[in-house]
């Protein structure tokens, strides 16, 4: 049991990796999404599928409706492997939020895009500099190209999980700047579970946004929503870098404790 969850573990033919490093995974992973979540994991069970993969090391993983999961694992996984991944991480948040119809899959990728190695750097499990490196090197991915319509009608990969992390990422970043740090997207997730909204229920983006304004007494949802879901608007990624003190370097990034928004961005992954 974890945050008061129970997680089934069942395996295939020819396990991959030992019963007990699979437990100490599960259980960690769904520690460090407890304690985003304050306590409380946010679907009651679990079923996790581990099932032996192709290559050494941690597979890709799939989710359905915030009760089962499976992820593929190599053989000769070792135990720093499992200790350093964000897959587990990536698939248990899926189900600690509402089920969106297909087509609208970016909100849920891009969140557990985004929030997997916030998640892992709160723990102690990923540094902030390696938080803040990955997305200098990959949220411009998710900016519109020639042609784009938008979040909610451009569907390809780029958009749908870098897309999809950018708008996690502007909203965060615009909740905090707007309030000085007082509302944030940790306090929107956490009271859209405590309305029920995990992955067992099926909702749509309309009704996120509208409860996200709701809980953080803002509009910031429902403006970046208009911004860069329903029109193919672009953020300013190098402005905000600036404001937020992260200085780019290479695929890197190190950190300028001077600039004005220096204390969100540690507040962000802390």
């Amino acid at each position: 049991m974890v945050g008061g969850a129970s997680f089934d573990l069942v395996f295939g033919d020819d396990p991959p990796i030992e019963e007990r490093s699979a437990a100490v995974w599960v259980d960690r992973s769904a520690s460090m999404i407890t304690d985003y979540y304050g306590g409380s994991f946010p679907v009651p069970d679990l079923r996790i599928e581990i099932v032996r993969g192709s290559r050494a090391g941690v597979g890709f993983g799939q989710h359905w409706n915030g009760r089962r999961l499976k992820i593929r694992v190599g053989p000769r996984t070792s135990e720093r492997e499992l200790e350093s991944d964000w897959v587990m991480v990536h698939e248990m948040l899926h189900a600690c939020f509402p089920d969106l119809p297909s087509e609208q899959r970016w909100m849920q990728e891009g969140l557990s895009t985004y929030l997997e190695p916030v998640v892992r750097a709160r723990a102690g499990n990923l540094e902030p500099a390696d938080v803040w490196g990955k997305w200098v090197r990959n949220m411009d991915v998710g900016q519109p190209r020639a042609g784009d319509r938008g979040l909610m009608n451009t569907h390809t990969w780029a958009r749908t999980y870098w897309g999809g992390a950018l708008f996690w990422l502007v909203i965060d970043f615009e909740l905090r700047k707007r309030t000085d740090d007082a509302q944030s997207l940790r306090t929107a997730l956490r009271g859209i579970f405590e309305r029920g909204g995990t992955a067992r229920v099926d909702w749509t983006p309309a009704e996120v946004v509208a409860a996200g304004d709701e809980i953080t007494g803002t509009t910031v949802f429902s403006d970046v929503f208009e911004r860069l879901a329903l029109a193919p608007g672009t953020a300013d990624l190098d402005g905000m870098w600036r404001q937020l003190g992260v200085v780019p370097d290479g695929d890197a990034a190190r950190f300028d404790d001077d600039a004005p928004l220096a204390e969100i961005r540690r507040s962000m992954t802390r």
